[in-house]
C-alpha cells in the first residue's frame, strides 16, 4: 500500500507495521479512536478477522464504510454481518471476495 501513496499526501498517511493486537489500536489511538472508512486487509484467520473485525466496527462511524478482503477464506465477515445486522455487498474478482458494509 505504501507505494500507491503520491508523496504529496504521505504527510496525511500512517504506516504501522506491527501485529493487528497492537497496530490496529495504535492505528485507532492515531485518528482518535473513530474512523469513516476502514479496509481491512490483514490477519487472514478466522480469530484474527473477528478480533480486527470487532474493534475496527466499534471505532467505524455511523455511515462508514467497512471492506474485507479475502472473504471467501473463512466465515468471518458472514459473522460480523450476522451480528450487527446491517445491510451489505460481496463482490467477486478472479474467484477472490470482497465485503462491504455500511455501518447504520
Amino acid at each position: 500500500m505504501g507505494v500507491a501513496v503520491p508523496q504529496r499526501l504521505r504527510a496525511r498517511w500512517l504506516l504501522i507495521r506491527e501485529p493487528d493486537r497492537w497496530g490496529l489500536k495504535k492505528a485507532l489511538r492515531h485518528f482518535g479512536g473513530r474512523i469513516d472508512l476502514c479496509h481491512y486487509d490483514s490477519d487472514k484467520s478466522c480469530d484474527g478477522r473477528q478480533y480486527g473485525y470487532d474493534l475496527m466496527w466499534k471505532a467505524l462511524r455511523p455511515g462508514g464504510v467497512f471492506i474485507s478482503d479475502d472473504i471467501q477464506d473463512n466465515l468471518a465477515f458472514r459473522d460480523l454481518i450476522e451480528a450487527v445486522g446491517a445491510p451489505f455487498a460481496v463482490t467477486e474478482y478472479q474467484g477472490k471476495y470482497v465485503g462491504i458494509v455500511r455501518k447504520p
